[in-house]
């Protein structure tokens, strides 16, 4: 099905032609071939990346390039998963005075190298039921006050335990215990 948008001052050779097609092959690079027979390019505007057999919208242009600019329909109405993907981009930034991302089930963020999360002037809370954090090499953390509450603290060094201050106080409400092979004091 073709669509082509004229008005009476623009000449018919001017306008790019519409057509409505279905994805045969995912190919590399962005590009597709289409069940006609084109080939066509994903349009950097179109940020659902395209999968064989999804219905799309294609524009024919007067340099005989084609361009998928939009996903009607997912094969099927298999919508399971879907990716965002600006063609020939490096980074994609979302930039909005507030930004919120929402699952019910999971959340995840993957780099092969560095995650920054910065909440430069403002609190950055985590909240869950459980916390797991594994370092490979070190774990630093340089805070001006820390406060931390727990039913039960259990810390375990393989080497060395430091705990050092200018002043350091160990209270209990029944019993310190303090074992060793050798006890300095002093």
């Amino acid at each position: 099905m073709h669509f082509a948008l004229h008005t009476s001052k623009t000449p018919a050779s001017v306008v790019p032609d519409l057509a409505e097609a279905q994805i045969a092959v995912a190919l590399d690079n962005n590009c597709y071939l289409l069940d006609d027979g084109r080939l066509a390019k994903q349009a950097a505007s179109c940020l659902l990346q395209p999968e064989a057999g999804d219905r799309i919208l294609t524009v024919s242009c007067r340099d005989g390039d084609n361009y998928v600019v939009h996903v009607l329909s997912r094969a099927g109405g298999c919508e399971d998963a879907a990716e965002l993907n600006v063609p020939g981009a490096r980074q994609l930034t979302i930039r909005q005075p507030q930004v919120s991302i929402s699952a019910t089930e999971q959340i995840a963020l993957h780099a092969l190298r560095d995650v920054d999360i910065t909440a430069a002037t403002g609190v950055l809370s985590l909240n869950a039921r459980n916390l797991f954090t594994t370092v490979q090499e070190s774990l630093v953390q340089n805070v001006r006050h820390f406060v931390g509450k727990a039913e039960q603290y259990l810390l375990d060094a393989k080497q060395l335990l430091k705990l050092h201050g200018k002043q350091a106080l160990v209270t209990a409400e029944h019993d310190v215990k303090v074992d060793g092979e050798r006890i300095s004091m002093g």
